[in-house]
């Protein structure tokens, strides 16, 4: 028996034996050939005066007589800028791609070769590569803003805009983005082209003509490049067009656009800060309100003398399809963000807050506030609590619950339907309002109080005011929840005034010693947040 292993080694010798008689070389290696799915090697005689956009789809193909085809080499070029022989090529084991040929910087058409050599796995190349050369136009791109995230018609200067680039030649024949402010003698600055949304922010917000740095995408990237000639509480225009890789622009796009007589279709107002302090009326469908004016009565009086006002209150809120305030930036973040960080001190007043975040303003605001608290930033809220409705049956997709001084919103026990409480109710003062060493001065309902409601504190909240409520009309029914009406952040971050101060025209509270009424309460909560004063503070200490 012979081992496999003998068996081997006899088959080896024998094959060597073999070998021995036989002399010569291996043939050379044949090239492959290529062919083009475009059968014509100059398609200008085809297709005569019509001419191709510069990205076309081609396909190709190689044979190799003696083995296989490996990759393919591909290149283009100006027909009449011909390239050595070894220059430009690209390999690539596709068999087909689309191409976008180049059209020279300031040219309309060109006639572009494109050539194809197959590449063998012994490493041959065609020697005679397939060709056809591309009659071809270029298209002026285009370019869109997008109406839906259009800046108000009065905003504040941080300004964005949302837009879309297109060109028929193919995306990646986008060369930028092009914007002037309100000059164009001075030329475009350009932005990449993969821009679709950017805001101008005024370097200095309290200038009346500043510089607009250019921040894109809603990410907020600084692209580095000012604008000049940005009008503070003036009117402003913006400029917008596309260019493409020759250099042909889109139409160019005027912000606001013109009617057919030339004037603006809509305001571009942008205004001017002028303090570190912000009242924001949020009191919807109301022209003018007795509590906006106490707002700014308990600002005189606690001797912040400076500050903007923001009016949110113009714009509708109907029960059905709720929106938010037209004077809002349609784009939270960035926008309203960087708009609120804009302040270090916030008085808001409002009618509607806690009930739902839909179409409600500040808790839309709340969900971009973080930069503002961030930078050391206050607000007080004067607004009355009430439940959630529709959806949110819990208040849990409201995030201005989440910043204000309240753990809870309370909810009813069976068969209770309402909170009330008569004229004559004591709103008795609780803790210390903090960094002031005095608590909130004694008030009294002058009228039955039917609009508000306590709420629970959590415990790094600081109740200021609580107040006796009944259940239903039944007087004797004492409501035995929550009775806090009023409360500020151990932090000193956020306050809540609940108390609505005026049924019509007629005041709801009064005071009841000398220690003063619900301004001097709205002041002293203004003095535990640190508003700024230019007189007043001091002496009332």
């Amino acid at each position: 028996m012979i081992r496999p292993s003998a068996v081997l080694l006899l088959l080896a010798l024998g094959l060597a034996a073999c070998d021995a008689g036989f002399d010569g070389s291996a043939s050379d290696n044949r090239l492959p050939e290529t062919e083009l799915s475009v059968r014509s090697t100059d398609l200008r005689e085809d297709l005569g005066a019509r001419r191709l956009i510069s990205t076309v789809d081609v396909a190709w193909s190689g044979t190799d007589p003696d083995g296989v085809v490996a990759a393919y080499d591909v290149r283009s070029f100006q027909v009449d800028m011909p390239l050595a022989a070894e220059v430009g090529w690209a390999r690539t084991t596709r068999r087909d791609s689309t191409i976008r040929l180049e059209i020279p910087v300031g040219a309309s058409v060109a006639d572009v070769v494109v050539e194809v050599r197959s590449v063998d796995d012994a490493g041959g190349v065609d020697a005679t590569p397939a060709r056809t050369v591309f009659p071809i136009r270029n298209s002026n791109p285009t370019l869109r803003l997008i109406d839906a995230e259009a800046p108000p018609d009065s905003t504040w200067p941080v300004v964005s805009f949302s837009l879309a680039a297109a060109d028929i030649d193919g995306e990646e024949n986008l060369a930028g983005i092009e914007i002037a402010l309100n000059d164009t003698t001075a030329g475009y600055v350009r932005l990449p082209a993969d821009v679709t949304f950017l805001t101008l922010v005024a370097e200095d917000p309290r200038a009346t003509t500043t510089e607009a740095t250019v921040y894109t995408g809603r990410g907020f990237r600084n692209s580095g490049i000012s604008l000049p000639g940005f009008a503070l509480d003036a009117d402003n225009v913006v400029y917008f067009r596309a260019v493409d890789a020759a250099g042909a622009p889109s139409r160019t796009l005027r912000y606001p656009a013109l009617d057919d007589e030339g004037s603006a279709v809509r305001p571009f107002y942008v205004r001017r800060v002028t303090s570190d302090v912000l009242l924001v009326n949020d009191v919807r469908g109301v022209p003018e309100t007795l509590d906006l004016g106490a707002a700014r009565d308990a600002l005189a009086l606690y001797g912040t003398a400076n500050y903007d006002e923001w009016d949110l209150s113009a714009t509708p809120q109907p029960i059905v399809n709720a929106r938010f305030s037209d004077a809002l930036p349609s784009s939270p973040d960035p926008t309203l963000r960087q708009t609120l960080a804009l302040w270090d001190r916030i008085y808001w007043v409002s009618n509607a807050v806690t009930n739902t975040a839909v179409g409600n303003n500040l808790p839309r605001a709340a969900t971009v506030m973080d930069l503002f608290f961030e930078n050391g930033g206050r607000i007080l809220v004067q607004v009355r609590v009430t439940l959630p409705t529709g959806t949110d049956t819990g208040g849990t997709n409201n995030a201005a619950i989440d910043i204000l001084p309240l753990s809870t919103l309370i909810s009813y026990p069976a068969g209770v339907t309402a909170l009330r409480a008569d004229s004559g109710t004591p709103v008795r003062p609780a803790e210390e309002v903090p960094g002031t060493g005095r608590t909130l001065p004694p008030l009294e309902a002058v009228a039955a109080v039917r609009t508000t409601l306590p709420y629970a504190v959590g415990p790094e909240d600081i109740p200021l005011y609580r107040m006796s409520f009944y259940e239903n009309n039944q007087r004797d029914n004492v409501w035995q929840g929550p009775e806090v009406v009023a409360s500020i952040r151990s932090d000193r971050r956020t306050a809540l005034f609940a108390l609505p101060l005026f049924t019509s025209t007629s005041p709801i509270y009064g005071g009841t010693s000398s220690e003063g009424g619900p301004l001097d309460a709205l002041a002293l909560m203004l003095d535990g947040l640190d508003f700024p004063t230019t007189a007043g503070r001091t002496a009332r200490r």
